[in-house]
Parts: C-alpha cells; sequence; structure tokens
C-alpha cells in the first residue's frame, strides 16, 4: 500500500516520543482524507484522536472497520462498534466478532448468523464461538443439506449430531464425502458409507476409501478399480493400499501397454515386475519413457542395463 512507509515511521516514532506535535499533525491530516483504512491504521498504531478516528469508522457503518477497530484499537467503544456490525447483518463479520472480541454479544451476533440460515457460518460459529448453541446452529446446517458444512459440523462440533449429519450424507450418495465422513468422524458407519462408494463404481473413491479407512473391505473396493481399468487408480492402488493385489493390477496396466504407466508402476510399487514392464517400455519406442526406466534400473545386472541403452541407441539412429 501507497501508505505503509508513512504507518512504519508514524508508529515507530510513536514508540520513541509518544504524542508528538508532528504525529498530532499527521493524525489530524488523516482525519480530513476520508480514508478508512488510515484511521484504523492510525488509531491500531497509536493514542492519537483515537475517538476522532472511531467516530469516522462508527459512521462510515462498515463491518469490515468496526471489526477491525474493536479487535486491535485499544480503548475502543466495543457496544457501538458491535451495533454497526449488528445492524448490517453481514455474518462474516458477525461471525468474527463474536469469535474475536472480548465482551461481544454472543447471543445477538449469532441470531443474525442462524436468521441467515449460511450452513458455512453456522458451522464456524458452533466450533469456533464459546457459549455458542449448538442445537440451534445444527438445526440450520442439517436443513441445508449442505455436504461440506455437515461433514465440518460432525468433525469440528463438540457433541455434533453424528448421525443426523451421516444421514444426510448417506442419502446424498456422494462417494467423496461418504469417503471423507468414514475416515475422518469418529463413530461413523463404515459399512454403510462403503456401500455408497461401491455402489457408485468411482475407482477413485473406491481407492481412496480402500487407503483411508480403517476396516474398509479392501477385496470389494479394488475389484472396482480393477473392473475400470484406470491406470491412475490401478497405479496408486497397487501403491497405497495394504493387503492390495499387486499381480492383478500388474497384469492391467502391462496389458494397456502404456509406457508412462509401466514406468510409475515399476518406480512406486514394492513387488513388480521390472522385466515384463520394462519389455513394454521398450516396445512403446518412447525415447522418454526408456531413458527415465533406465535411470530408474541403473542397479539392476549390466546385461539388463546394456540392452535398454542399446535400444536408446537404435532409436536415436532413426531421429
Amino acid at each position: 500500500m501507497q501508505y505503509d512507509k508513512l504507518l512504519k515511521q508514524v508508529e515507530k516514532l510513536y514508540k520513541q516520543k509518544g504524542e508528538c506535535e508532528l504525529l498530532q499533525k499527521v493524525s489530524k491530516k488523516i482525519l480530513k482524507l476520508n480514508n478508512l483504512e488510515l484511521n484504523y491504521q492510525i488509531a491500531k498504531r497509536t493514542n492519537i484522536d483515537t475517538k476522532l478516528h472511531e467516530k469516522i469508522v462508527l459512521e462510515s457503518k462498515s463491518p469490515e472497520y468496526c471489526y477491525n477497530f474493536a479487535k486491535d484499537v485499544k480503548g475502543a467503544n466495543i457496544k457501538a462498534l458491535e451495533k454497526v456490525v449488528l445492524e448490517s447483518k453481514d455474518t462474516k463479520f458477525c461471525y468474527k466478532f463474536a469469535k474475536d472480541i472480548i465482551g461481544a454479544d454472543i447471543k445477538a451476533l449469532e441470531k443474525v448468523v442462524v436468521e441467515s440460515k449460511n450452513p458455512y457460518y453456522c458451522c464456524y460459529f458452533a466450533s469456533d464461538v464459546n457459549g455458542a448453541d449448538i442445537k440451534t446452529l445444527e438445526r440450520v446446517v442439517l436443513e441445508s443439506k449442505d455436504l461440506f458444512s455437515c461433514y465440518y459440523f460432525a468433525k469440528n462440533v463438540k457433541d455434533a449430531d453424528v448421525k443426523a449429519f451421516e444421514k444426510v450424507v448417506l442419502e446424498s450418495k456422494s462417494p467423496c464425502y461418504c469417503c471423507y465422513f468414514a475416515s475422518d468422524i469418529k463413530g461413523a458407519n463404515i459399512k454403510a458409507l462403503e456401500k455408497v462408494v461401491l455402489e457408485c463404481k468411482d475407482p477413485e473413491s473406491c481407492y481412496n476409501f480402500a487407503k483411508d479407512v480403517k476396516g474398509a473391505n479392501i477385496k470389494a473396493l479394488e475389484k472396482v478399480v480393477l473392473d475400470s481399468k484406470n491406470l491412475y487408480c490401478c497405479c496408486n492402488f497397487a501403491s497405497d493400499v495394504n493387503g492390495a493385489d499387486v499381480k492383478a493390477f500388474e497384469k492391467v496396466v502391462l496389458d494397456s501397454k502404456d509406457p508412462e504407466y509401466c514406468y510409475n508402476f515399476a518406480k512406486y510399487v514394492k513387488g513388480a515386475d521390472i522385466s515384463a514392464l520394462k519389455k513394454v517400455v521398450l516396445e512403446s519406442n518412447s525415447i522418454s519413457y526408456i531413458l527415465s526406466f533406465s535411470e530408474l534400473t541403473k542397479n539392476i545386472d549390466s546385461n539388463e542395463k546394456l540392452n535398454l541403452e542399446d535400444s536408446i541407441e537404435e532409436l536415436i539412429k532413426d531421429l
């Protein structure tokens, strides 16, 4: 900002000399500029003309600057600033005021948030504000059926009705949020959530469920991924999921003849058949993956390395 240098110097001088004549001059100048940021900053950094700067902020009816002033300015009139925030009905700053300002009227600010029906700020209010009415805020979130908010509330708010939120997630049939709920929420019904994920047949969701959820049915989830023949998910499943059938996933990758995924499988999957994967890479005539594979397998026996190097030499001749 263009005023940063001035404000830093003002703050430094105030610490050295307090309310000196020069700083009074600066404050008077700022009072005439009609610039809320400067009014707030000068009051925050010094104790000069605080009430005059506050008066300008109050008259602006800006919930943001009233909140900032209340939070950062020593001796601010909390009730007057809060009144502006309440009258604005701005859910964001009602939430922030309740969370951050000592002496805030929690119930009045909460009333604005509840009446807004905004599930996000109901979540944040319930999780972050001491004295919040959890059940009232919870009801708004449940009625919204917003999946992120239901998941967030169940995860972060003490005494949340986990089963009620889980019901919303299950009824949504969202494999993504079923995964999140099963992996992160204590007391979640793993089998019910897994059933939704299996029925959707989304390979990435099945991979994530198998990887992240304790007690997941690995074989059932694995079958969906194998049947999908999604190379990205097959490689990741084989690499990241304990108990995965590496050979079955490897067969999908080999049958694809894709040099990129054969290279990735060889690189990331413990127990991969390096020779079989290398053969596909060599047959692909892809110089970049042959070079990558050569680097990957530089510790294999010299004959195998020679074969890779010979293949590269042959390909370079044709360039």
